[in-house]
């Protein structure tokens, strides 16, 4: 599912150049072509969850569509305080993805499970959750293109 999400953000990158993607230290194989492709818009400074929320509503601001991507308790739970006060709040269309559902990481530890995510975005009324069940159902365009805060779920 990761690999066709990175297939049509790359389709839609060539598009738009309004496209941005920001990484948490994660994900590296998927975004290889949009990093080679797009080395402006690919950003990845590291493993700070807080920071690359700040980064996309910058960009949000500015006209931009900002996609944060991460292990889904990691781009969820670690930037909760930035997520429901700078993106829920102010409705900034940032376009959040989580990889993992459920389990799909649990040889990591119980850190990396992802059984929560529509609970706890549930508090967060302004953003609207995305969960494909397979990668056909992927709606890139619904989804990067919508003027609201957006959560996308891809088992892993």
């Amino acid at each position: 599912m990761r690999n066709t999400f990175a297939n049509l953000v790359f389709k839609e990158m060539k598009e738009n150049e309004n496209i941005y993607v920001i990484v948490g230290d994660v994900g590296y194989g998927v975004f290889d072509e949009i990093k080679e492709s797009y080395p402006e818009r690919f950003i990845n400074p590291g493993a700070a969850e807080q920071l690359m929320v700040g980064m996309a509503t910058g960009l949000a601001m500015e006209g931009k569509i900002p996609i944060i991507y991460s292990i889904t308790p990691f781009i969820l739970y670690r930037p909760f305080e930035f997520l429901r006060n700078l993106v829920n709040k102010e409705k900034i269309p940032v376009k959040i993805v989580g990889s993992g559902r459920d389990d799909d990481y649990g040889a990591l530890g119980f850190s990396h499970y992802a059984t929560d995510d529509e609970v706890v975005l549930s508090s967060l009324q302004n953003i609207k959750i995305f969960k494909p069940e397979i990668p056909d159902d992927i709606d890139i365009k619904k989804f990067l293109y919508n003027e609201t805060p957006s959560y996308l779920n891809l088992k892993r």
